[in-house]
This record gives structure tokens, C-alpha cells and sequence, in this order.
């Protein structure tokens, strides 16, 4: 898992400053992750948002354990006991779903029909956008296929990063701009200079699939912080302590945004700033 590092102390200082969320009898909470910085700041920022919210151990002295990432979510499922997977792959949610754990996900990334409304309040002009998947990434064949937006979708399914490379040299010369899902498989650090430096030659923008990506030369992308992680998570909790069950698997519903200023003014595109952009998607219907 990518740390998000977001600015805890300005989340913390929001939840603490708002009214208490939640009045019910405390749940017991393990957060499951390797040790740092992210962790540290998730589990504060849980407890600032929740003080009924109690932080167990172990899993074993916890009702409820909330993994991050994939792998904590893979060895948390062999717990006898519910689990919240936090920015955890789409694919290995529904894998151990199948398999009949007791548990739910935030999946990493953001959902398709949110990065496509991003795209176009900063190109209103594109008709005709690509989206690259693979085995792995957050979206899946039947996202896009049902997107019934006034965008053309065209679908490029790779199975290996090899065959990045000439499917962009062959196609993104007949697109408006190209999106991409959070993908570490497929768009990991290898690919990107790849993908961005193919994008700049034939002048077409890429969006998203993360902030690395915009640092590194894409237009723009939606993203889940580390505080949307937590409010998301938050959300879960209530649900659980409320209903003894998970509300359903998902992606953040309001995930930030990151604009690279440089890359927008050169395309000119409507929006050339994080700030005006978030302001933007705020009063969309």
C-alpha cells in the first residue's frame, strides 16, 4: 500500500473541534498495518473522530479489525472476526469475499464515473477518452461498459505491462485523453515514465490514476487522502456497531484532487489548480 500522507493534525483538529459522531457502547478496534507514520496518524485520527471507538491490541482482544492495505487485509481475514479492508485491492476484497469472510472494503483508488466527471470539467470539449485496465485495477470491463455518460469510452484490456507500450504508440493519437485506474501492477513507478512521455509527445493528457502520477506528468486525478480514508472508515464503523454488518464495499465518495498547474496550462484546460478545480466538482449536481 501507497502511505497517503495527509496533514493529520489539521483532520485531527477538525474531528476534535465537531461534535461527537457517534453515542453508542464503545467497539473494540485493531488496526492491523505495518508500523510508521500512516498508521500512527489513522489511529489517532479514528479516536479523535469516535471517542466510543476503543483500540485493541491484538486481533484477538478486538471485535472488529481494520486492515490496511493488502497484505494486513489478506492476514487479517484468517482472524475469526469481522474485517474493514482500507485502501485494499478491488480484486482480492471480492477474492476472500468468495471465499466467505466476514468482511468489507474501501477500495484502493476512486471510482470511474468520478475521475470521467473530473475530466471533463477540465476538458469540456472531449468526446472521445481511453481507459486502460488489467487484471488488477480498481475498475473493472463492466464499469466501463455500463458508464452512460455523454463521454465515448474506449476499452483497452492489458494483461501484462509489456503490451503498454504499443497500445498507446497505436491508439492514443485518435483519443481526446486517456484515464487510468489505480493499478500498482500496471501504472507502478516502472510504467509511468513510459506512459507519460508517449502522452507528451502526442499531445494527449492523462488523468489520474493517483497523486504520483500528477506529480510525474499527468493533468490531474481524484484520490483518497488519508482523511478520506478515515472519514470513510468512520462511516463503516457506525454502520457495523449499529447493524452487526458491514455497509457494502466501495470507493471513497468524496475523494480530494490534485492538479499539476504545469501540465493543465499546457493543454489549457479550464482549471489549472487543485483549489478552483475542488471548488468546481463541490457544486456539481
Amino acid at each position: 500500500m501507497k502511505a497517503q500522507h495527509g496533514c493529520w493534525f489539521l483532520l485531527l483538529w477538525l474531528l476534535s473541534s465537531a461534535q461527537p459522531l457517534f453515542a453508542s457502547e464503545p467497539l473494540r478496534v485493531h488496526v492491523q498495518a505495518a508500523e510508521g507514520p500512516f498508521k500512527s496518524g489513522f489511529v489517532n485520527a479514528l479516536q479523535a473522530g469516535d471517542p466510543n471507538i476503543r483500540i485493541a491490541p491484538s486481533g484477538e482482544h478486538a471485535e472488529l479489525i481494520v486492515a490496511l492495505g493488502d497484505e494486513a487485509f489478506s492476514r487479517a481475514s484468517r482472524h475469526d472476526k469481522p474485517v474493514l479492508g482500507v485502501f485494499v485491492s478491488r480484486r482480492l476484497e471480492e477474492k476472500l469475499r468468495r471465499k466467505g469472510c466476514h468482511c468489507a472494503a474501501i477500495w484502493a483508488g476512486v471510482a470511474l464515473n468520478d475521475q470521467l466527471a473530473m475530466l471533463q470539467l477540465m476538458m469540456p470539449v472531449a468526446a472521445k477518452v481511453g481507459v486502460i485496465i488489467g487484471k488488477n485495477s480498481a475498475w473493472s470491463e463492466g464499469s466501463v461498459k455500463d458508464y452512460g455518460g455523454r463521454l465515448g469510452l474506449t476499452l483497452f484490456r492489458i494483461d501484462k505491462p509489456e503490451e503498454l507500450g504499443r497500445v498507446l504508440r497505436e491508439e492514443l493519437g485518435a483519443l481526446d485523453a486517456l484515464v487510468l485506474p489505480v493499478d500498482e501492477g500496471l501504472f507502478g513507478p516502472d510504467s509511468a515514465k513510459l506512459v507519460l512521455l508517449t502522452s507528451y509527445r502526442q499531445r494527449r493528457p492523462v488523468f489520474g490514476p493517483e497523486q504520483s502520477y500528477v506529480h510525474a506528468g499527468s493533468a490531474a486525478s481524484l484520490f483518497a487522502s488519508g482523511g478520506d480514508l478515515v472519514s470513510e472508515t468512520l462511516i463503516q464503523l457506525d454502520s457495523f456497531r449499529a447493524r452487526h454488518r458491514f455497509r457494502r464495499s466501495g470507493f471513497v465518495h468524496t475523494p480530494s484532487v490534485i492538479v499539476n498547474e504545469h501540465v493543465a496550462n499546457s493543454f489549457d484546460m479550464r482549471f489549472h489548480d487543485s483549489e478552483a478545480l475542488r471548488e468546481a466538482l463541490e457544486v456539481m449536481p
